[in-house]
């Protein structure tokens, strides 16, 4: 294994295992309306993103940009995607880990279908990335909105083999998807770059916790929180190709963090808490 590849896998499963689980507890005691804003900070995508340009070049990075936005949107959607199918199967079978299993598995085909075209056809026009990413995060807001089924969840006390367990499994699955993508040929390999590893593993765990019901209660921002990761996307757009990768990270970051602190304050505001 190339020694660059194990960097990033040991990286991917220490952002995962870390970042994105200190996310989920965050989100687990937010409110509705700030939860999903902080789920959606971007985590595996800086990682990504650095990675690639670290291997290639910081003119590359920027310059696939554009072809990440859709994808991203789909992402979004994918998340609306695997609430509703959780609903189905909590219907259909009382085992939770079936649930939780089979919610995945749909998910996860029906995100291909969706994810299946772009991994071969790439955009290159900014304008089009953006207005296909915004028209999908849109798409999903409004089914969200429209959702008034919603449970706020109690509030659970994990202990510590529980928090343990959950950092493995999201660092184990986001490194999995990492490896799947750099080895397997162009296709898949473009497919699995794609793949929202992080979302879904936190669906995941959620999911095993709580009721349905209740994970439309931590991703009813999720479109909106989505634009944090959006705004770190162009950042290093513009960023990488003048600063280079390292001084583009931090400062990519740096303007994604601001902005993600101004929708949770706007949120505040507008929801009076």
């Amino acid at each position: 294994m190339p020694k660059t590849l194990a960097i990033q896998l040991f990286i991917s499963f220490l952002v995962g295992g870390g970042f994105v689980t200190l996310l989920s507890f965050l989100a687990e005691k937010a409110k509705e309306n700030i939860a999903g804003i902080i789920m959606m900070f971007p985590s595996t995508v800086v990682v990504g993103l650095f990675f690639l340009g670290v291997t290639t070049s910081a003119e590359q990075v920027a310059g696939i940009v554009p072809a990440i936005l859709i994808p991203l949107g789909i992402v979004i959607l994918s998340s609306v995607i695997y609430s509703y199918f959780a609903r189905v199967f909590k219907r259909l079978t009382i085992s939770k880990l079936y649930q939780v299993g089979l919610t995945f598995v749909c998910t996860s085909i029906v995100w291909f279908l969706l994810a299946a075209p772009f991994a071969v056809w790439k955009t290159d026009k900014l304008l089009v990335g953006l207005c296909g990413y915004l028209l999908l995060i849109g798409l999903a807001q409004v089914v969200l909105n429209r959702n008034t089924d919603r449970q706020a969840p109690a509030r659970i006390v994990y202990s510590r083999l529980q928090i343990l367990f959950r950092a493995v499994f999201i660092g184990t699955v986001i490194a999995c998807v990492v490896f799947l993508g750099k080895v397997l040929n162009p296709f898949w390999g473009g497919i699995f770059v794609m793949y929202p590893a992080a979302t879904l593993a936190a669906l995941m765990i959620f999911h095993w916790y709580y009721e349905p019901e209740q994970l439309l209660y931590f991703f009813k921002k999720a479109p909106l929180g989505s634009l944090s990761i959006c705004v770190y996307c162009l950042s290093v757009m513009f960023l990488f190709p003048k600063f280079g990768v390292g001084l583009g990270t931090g400062l990519s970051l740096t303007i994604c963090m601001v902005f993600s602190l101004t929708l949770i304050k706007l949120q505040k505001i507008r929801y009076g808490n």
